[in-house]
Formats: C-alpha cells, sequence, structure tokens
C-alpha cells in the first residue's frame, strides 16, 4: 500500500483535452496507491480538490493559494476557505480537507512581491492553526525567511514538498521535527546531494510523492507524471536507503497517515 502525498489531479491535463481523470485514480489504485492527497494552488483548485475528495472516499484535499499566486489571497478567499472547512467537519462523511496548501514562498519566479508572499504565507498558517491543521509548503530560493516566519507562528505540522535542497538544509527542517517531502527528481542524475539527504533522512520525517502532473521519474522524462508512479519512487527509496521495498511502503505510509491523522477519516 503507498500513499501519493501530494499530486494535482484537478489540472488541465487530467481533463482536458484528455479528460482521463478517472482513468488516472484508477491506474493507480491496481498498482497499490490506495490514498491520495490532491493539493489546491488557488481558489478554483482548491474547490476542485474538494469536489474530487468528497466523490472518492480514498482522496483527500488540502486548500491553499500557492507563493505565486499570493496577489490573489484576501478576505474573501479565507472567508471561503474557512466556510468550507466548517461545512466539511459538520458532515458525517466530511473530514476530506486535511491541510493548508500548497503555501509558502518562492523567490525564483517572483509572481508575487516578497512582502505580499509574507502576508500570504502568515494569513494562511493562520488558518491552518485556527483548525489545528498541518501545512505543506513551497519553498524556492527562500528557505532563510520561511524559516523565520514558521519560527515566528510556531504551526504545528510542517511538510516541505518537493524537497530538493542539501543535507545541511535537511537538518535544519528535521531538527524541529518538520518533515521533507520526496519527488522523483532524487532520480534525476544530477541530484547526487538530495539522495544523499535520502539517505540520512529519519524515517518517521519523510513522504512519497509525485506532485503530479510534474517532475516524472528520469525513466519518463518527457512523460506525464502521475500517482501511479508513487511505488517507482519507492524502489529508489529502497536502494538508496538499503531498505526492504515493503518497508518503503509500511513507513511512508504511515508517516502521512499520522501527519495528516488520516486513520480518524476514513
Amino acid at each position: 500500500m503507498w500513499i501519493d502525498a501530494h499530486c494535482h489531479l484537478g489540472f488541465s491535463t487530467f481533463l482536458s483535452p484528455s479528460n482521463d481523470q478517472a482513468a488516472v485514480i484508477q491506474r493507480a489504485l491496481d498498482v497499490g496507491v490506495t490514498t491520495l492527497i490532491n493539493v489546491g494552488c488557488d481558489l478554483e483548485s482548491s474547490r476542485t480538490s474538494l469536489v474530487l475528495a468528497q466523490e472518492h472516499s480514498f482522496i483527500f484535499c488540502t486548500l491553499g493559494v500557492h507563493p505565486n499566486e499570493a496577489n490573489l489571497w484576501n478576505g474573501e478567499i479565507e472567508k471561503q476557505f474557512r466556510e468550507w472547512i466548517d461545512k466539511d467537519r459538520s458532515q458525517a462523511e466530511g473530514n476530506r480537507i486535511v491541510g493548508i496548501g500548497e503555501i509558502g514562498l518562492d523567490y525564483f519566479r517572483n509572481g508575487a512581491s516578497k512582502d505580499v508572499q509574507h502576508d500570504a504565507f502568515r494569513g494562511q498558517i493562520s488558518l491552518a492553526q485556527k483548525y489545528d491543521l498541518p501545512i505543506m509548503i513551497h519553498c524556492r530560493d527562500a528557505f532563510e525567511d520561511a524559516f523565520k516566519i514558521l519560527d515566528e507562528c510556531s504551526p504545528s505540522r510542517v511538510v516541505f514538498h518537493c524537497f530538493s535542497g542539501d543535507l545541511r538544509l535537511a537538518s535544519t527542517i528535521w531538527e524541529r521535527g518538520w518533515v521533507t517531502s520526496f519527488t522523483a527528481v532524487v532520480s534525476y542524475p544530477k541530484n547526487e546531494g538530495l539522495r544523499e539527504v535520502v539517505k540520512a533522512c529519519p524515517k518517521e520525517l519523510y513522504f512519497l510523492e509525485t506532485d503530479a502532473p510534474f517532475l516524472p521519474h528520469q525513466e519518463l522524462r518527457g512523460k506525464r507524471n502521475e500517482p501511479a508512479y508513487v511505488p517507482r519512487l519507492g524502489q529508489d527509496f529502497a536502494q538508496l536507503r538499503q531498505e526492504p521495498l515493503d518497508q518503503i511502503a509500511i513507513q511512508s505510509t504511515r508517516n502521512v497517515e499520522v501527519f495528516f491523522d488520516l486513520r480518524n477519516r476514513f
């Protein structure tokens, strides 16, 4: 059993013109990927993530405004997120919303000014704290400021999605009890340093994710990524960490279940 800890099944590549979202989900189930965390990046993708989670008991969602879209963050979006969370928690079949994300800072693309990104980041951390939800962070070329804001705000549960930094940076994250989530970029030839991070990562502090439709495995470069490829990433982890594949599946699944409190949501 595997979990894809971060994917974007509401993105257009799964809807139009291919319209194969259902087939993508079935392919994941067929290879033992039994739980998906579908992630929002703005109001619309958060809405579609929630709808998909409401339609499938094994799919959960997060709500968030990506740092590249931080100019969009305002009181109206926060109000909508609150309404969705409140309604989700009031329903017998609720508990579909498991986190706030992806949120954070991105100084590489500069889709929004640093001040705007900081305000959106702090605002969404506060939202997560109000509902005791974990946060899922996108951080690129901005770790110093991200750590400063996180240390100031002290969120309870933090995962750095698509981690690709070095061992020093990873150690700073692990020392705080935060999680590093890894994609198939660990398979790219140039990323020897990242493979050393995988080897050193404490067993309770890693997730496996696809970030689908992005970042396919080296063997699949040029193709669309999808949750069915999580086991291939697991094979890389087993080889790098010199652990049995079934142990990687068990540990990575347990880590995600504990972090998002999934066992109490089915």
